[in-house]
């Protein structure tokens, strides 16, 4: 049992020596590219850095494999060749355990990239959390799974759920499928709760919850106890329903942020492409670029699909444009695909999508300033005439001494509550007809 616990021990240093590579690695490829194109000495240097903590990360791995090896929980075996070392790295004392074979090449590896990383942020500035975020587990989805974690792993594998998934991943939501699902659940079940503590509140004040207003409740309590009741259903309800369909609504503005940049992405990438660089240095570019925030992260989808999980350009700007919120996006995505397996110009690619793309862009305005336009002639008709002709009625009602179990007070107060509703009605459609900035 003893050799176990050292093996779970060196285990957990080597998967954080191997993060902490990672985290290198990420710096380099994202904060650097930029000196990579324009300084050839950095662009070397990048290149043997890089190389150094591949070394590192492969020695790294093949100890992990020998450490689950030596993890028995039934006898005590021997354990295989290794050895732990300990090295300073960024200020602190640091230990991984390594193959005795792997000692010399992994100093040597290490020794290179911490002098050439070290360099590289001195000389540009670099800190490592500009680039990389690490988010702690949400502890709200933790006490999801904790409670509905069964349940979320069954919903998630039915089919009624499946569009759901697809809109947190287009929708860029850090959340798995089943812990969303889980979410839900519980935020549903908490809602529950706080129905029956609001119709207990009710009925202790001998208050009945009618639509759409609260009146002092005239009946017996069980009569207002039923009256009320909807609230156990409907406030979860609307909760489940609310929550189940964010991050539908969170792909839809996403999509369109997306659409109003795309064509001066286009643009960019097409004079890009004039200069003859090589097509996925393209995308890198663009993801580094601060001009477009919503398009740079879709794009670094495809810098990952090569990076990170090892895919050629073409295969990854397919499993991209499934990823992606935009149609737009993923119809570019696609035809870059296919110009490059086909072999055709890119430049002439780009121009002739940026021009179709402009042209839409174009239709889209013009569509939203007539909108505009018929929307504000309705605007005028009733928030203004409107008025004027209740002001004439209440003269007349005044004058003839009608009455409509309201007060001339209650009239006006009346059509100022309306003529806000309205005024907050117009504002919301317009924005929400808006094509964006």
């Amino acid at each position: 049992m003893q050799t176990c616990h050292m093996s779970l021990e060196a285990l957990k240093n080597n998967i954080a020596q191997e993060k902490r590579i990672i985290r290198d690695i990420m710096l380099l490829s994202d904060q650097l590219e930029i000196a990579y194109f324009k300084n050839s000495d950095d662009k070397k240097i990048i290149e043997m850095t890089v190389t150094s903590l591949t070394s590192q990360l492969r020695i790294l791995n093949k100890s992990v494999a020998v450490l689950l090896d030596n993890v028995s929980l039934t006898k005590e075996e021997e354990p295989k060749k290794l050895i732990n070392i300990t090295y300073l790295i960024g200020g602190g004392k640091e230990a991984a355990t390594i193959g005795e074979t792997h000692r010399k090449e992994f100093l040597t590896q290490l020794n290179l990239s911490s002098q050439a990383l070290k360099r590289l942020k001195k000389k540009y500035k670099v800190e490592v959390k500009e680039t990389v975020e690490y988010r702690k587990p949400s502890r709200f989805a933790k006490t999801s799974n904790q409670f509905f974690g069964e349940l979320g792993n069954t919903l998630a594998n039915s089919p009624n759920f499946r569009h759901l998934g697809d809109n947190l991943k287009k929708a860029n939501m850090p959340f798995l499928l089943n812990t969303y699902i889980s979410m839900i659940l519980f935020t549903t079940a908490i809602t529950f709760a706080l129905s029956i503590f609001l119709l207990v509140f009710l009925m202790f004040f001998q208050f009945s919850l009618v639509l759409p207003f609260i009146e002092p409740a005239k009946e017996g309590l069980l009569l207002r106890v039923l009256k009320s009741s909807w609230v156990l259903i409907g406030i979860p309800a609307i909760t489940f329903l609310g929550i189940f369909f964010y991050p539908w609504t969170e792909r839809r503005s996403l999509e369109k942020r997306v659409n109003q940049e795309l064509p001066f992405v286009v643009i960019h990438m097409s004079a890009i492409a004039g200069s003859g660089i090589e097509p996925s240095q393209i995308f890198k570019i663009i993801a580094l670029s601060s001009e477009y925030p919503y398009t740079r992260q879709e794009v670094k989808k495809v810098i990952n699909q090569v990076n990170v999980y090892g895919y050629d350009l073409v295969n990854a700007l397919k499993n991209s444009a499934r990823l992606t919120a935009s149609k737009k996006l993923a119809e570019l995505l696609s035809g870059f695909a296919t110009s490059i397996t086909t072999g055709t110009n890119l430049n002439e690619f780009l121009d002739k999508r940026a021009e179709t793309l402009l042209f839409e862009y174009r239709l889209e305005r013009e569509r939203y300033t007539k909108v505009a336009e018929t929307f504000m002639d309705i605007y005028i008709s009733i928030v203004i005439s409107a008025p004027m002709i209740m002001m004439i009625l209440l003269v007349l009602i005044k004058v003839s001494g009608a009455s409509f179990g309201l007060t001339i007070g209650g009239l006006t107060t009346l059509m100022i509550l309306v003529i806000g509703l309205v005024n907050v009605m117009f504002l919301v459609f317009l924005h929400l007809k808006q094509p964006g900035s």
